[in-house]
């Protein structure tokens, strides 16, 4: 079953929506790309801190940070695992876009903060 097509216009069947498509197409895309759900701006409003100020930052953090990490978590949702400091990283969950014919278009879906020690191990 197709999905959507992909951000050049490959076409994505529920089989190859997988984490290289994703990290592909988070370097092509554009904040336009990413749309906030209301459970994202939620989130952002009460975990406001001085890491994070609003929903913009977190979007810029994925437009111009690398991942350290991408989780699937099903078929259409992905974990993101961004460093934002040496003590803290970011998580941000999306899911493409179901509505949108291009694999390219994001939801913010939650987001929050974890201590880094949790991706790092001790020798």
């Amino acid at each position: 079953m197709i999905l959507s097509n992909d951000c050049f216009g490959i076409v994505i069947t529920d089989d190859t929506l997988d984490i290289d498509n994703i990290l592909e197409c988070l370097t092509k895309i554009t904040i336009d790309d990413l749309h906030s759900t209301s459970h994202f701006d939620i989130r952002v409003t009460q975990r406001k801190n001085n890491l994070i100020q609003d929903a913009n930052s977190i979007k810029l953090i994925i437009l111009k940070d690398k991942p350290l990490g991408i989780l699937k978590q099903d078929d259409k949702k992905f974990k993101l695992l961004y460093k934002l400091n040496d003590d803290y990283d970011l998580v941000v969950i999306i899911s493409s876009s179901s509505n949108n014919p291009n694999l390219n278009s994001f939801n913010l879906v939650t987001y929050f903060i974890e201590t880094s020690n949790k991706r790092k191990r001790e020798e």
